[in-house]
């Protein structure tokens, strides 16, 4: 007896507070799925189900992350200037040190 071999994808959010989670959804996410490939032992067919196997990931977690991205909404862009802003200072600090 072969166990079936999986492919797991797992995330762990940190939204702002206040953030309403999206309906069904929580802010850590577990998911496996299963790779379909037949036990000929032919390294094509096993890694066309990996492929499979990704696709499906990708599409699952990527419509998850996006509903979090919506609830989110516009509370985390003061925080990408304030670290952008940041970065350009300290830049600006070393180009003057150099001089």
């Amino acid at each position: 007896m072969t166990a079936q071999t999986t492919l797991t994808v797992s995330y762990a959010l940190s939204p702002p507070e206040g953030t309403k989670s999206p309906p069904s959804l929580t802010s850590n996410g577990v998911h496996t799925f299963a790779v379909a490939a037949e036990k000929t032992g032919n390294v094509r067919e096993y890694y066309h189900g990996v492929s499979k196997s990704l696709a499906a990931a990708k599409e699952k977690v990527g419509k998850e992350l996006t509903a979090w991205r919506d609830a989110v909404g516009n509370a985390e862009v003061g925080k990408e200037k304030t670290a952008k802003a940041a970065r350009s200072e300290d830049e600006d600090e070393e180009d003057e040190e150099e001089n």
